[in-house]
């Protein structure tokens, strides 16, 4: 996945950036580091686990956010 990617059927918090798009663990209730894969349909940036998110989408991402 890249920043460009679209990614539907998400929950209201997984499309706001909230949670994991994966796992949709809450970020506001676990600390866990994270990094953008791509945008819902709204526009608003997605992000994964590092756990759940493929290597690729990783280096692409440049890193980890938290």
């Amino acid at each position: 996945m890249n920043g460009d990617t679209i990614i539907t059927a998400l929950t209201p918090l997984q499309a706001d950036g909230l949670a994991c798009v994966e796992c949709r663990v809450d970020y506001f209730r676990v600390r866990v580091p994270h990094v953008p894969v791509g945008r819902s349909v709204t526009g608003s940036q997605v992000f994964a686990c590092v756990g759940c998110c493929p290597a690729d989408a990783r280096r692409v991402a440049g890193g980890v956010r938290r």
